[in-house]
């Protein structure tokens, strides 16, 4: 309950300041609703009850100068690999007049999502993996983590590693890493496991590095892929001491 309080906390703040920027272009004064709207993948319990959560916290709030209109919200599911599912809800969104959208993209949505975004003019508030591009009306709750990731292996002294990547976003930092790795004298192997279906075929990599003594490990994949990538991890014993693993990705887990 405490996760998710916190969790609908920092989702209410986003939407807040953005309706609030939004109004504060308008004919002088607030009306007293405000629509604002969800989309969600079917996957992300979690996340869209933490969004209901701020709505409601905001609602209830009996503090007029905190709370100046009323929040209605309208939320749409979408199945990220039809397109047509993703260009649905998004149309609905913007049928309804909503003021912004939070939601969700993965790398199958993403483009879909921001373009729509670009040419309604319609704000979109994420907390999904932060896009290269500067795009128009998207609006990252997440940092970009190229810097970071950079510095993190700088810090720790990384000289040799391996780096596993599933998105555009990955391609991107690997050519960061690479350019970096030339000016360090740093041995990096990447792997894209974007298209990896089989789960063997993640332990194979493992197994693979393991046998060219790589101990270290940078993992910039979405949650679940990370989250199998781990399980192999664990059913090899390559979680033992000597082994390091970095994930650039908002994934909560004990398996390591």
């Amino acid at each position: 309950m405490a996760r998710q309080k916190k969790m609908g906390q920092s989702v209410l703040q986003a939407v807040f300041f953005l309706v609030l920027g939004l109004l504060g272009h308008s004919h002088g004064g607030f009306p007293n609703t405000i629509s604002i709207g969800g989309l969600f993948m079917r996957n992300t319990v979690q996340e869209h009850s933490a969004f209901r959560f701020a709505v409601q916290l905001y609602n209830t709030n009996q503090n007029t100068t905190e709370k100046p209109f009323h929040l209605n919200y309208h939320v749409d599911h979408l199945d990220s690999s039809n397109s047509f599912s993703v260009t649905n809800a998004f149309c609905s969104q913007f049928s309804r007049g909503v003021y912004a959208i939070f939601g969700f993209y993965d790398q199958m949505s993403m483009n879909t999502l921001t373009s729509f975004c670009g040419a309604l003019h319609t704000s979109f508030v994420t907390p999904s993996f932060p896009t290269d591009a500067d795009v128009q009306f998207v609006i990252q709750m997440r940092p970009a983590l190229k810097g970071a990731i950079l510095s993190l292996l700088g810090h720790y002294k990384w000289e040799k590693f391996v780096y596993l990547y599933d998105t555009e976003r990955g391609f991107s930092i690997l050519q960061a890493i690479m350019e970096a790795a030339v000016q360090n004298n740093w041995q990096v192997t990447a792997r894209s496991v974007g298209n990896i279906k089989d789960v063997q075929e993640f332990r194979r990599i493992i197994e693979e590095m393991d046998r060219r003594q790589e101990k270290r490990y940078l993992i910039d994949c979405e949650v679940e892929r990370i989250n199998t990538i781990l399980e192999q991890v664990v059913i090899l014993g390559k979680h033992s001491r000597g082994y390091h693993y970095m994930l650039a990705n908002l994934v909560r887990t004990r398996r390591i």
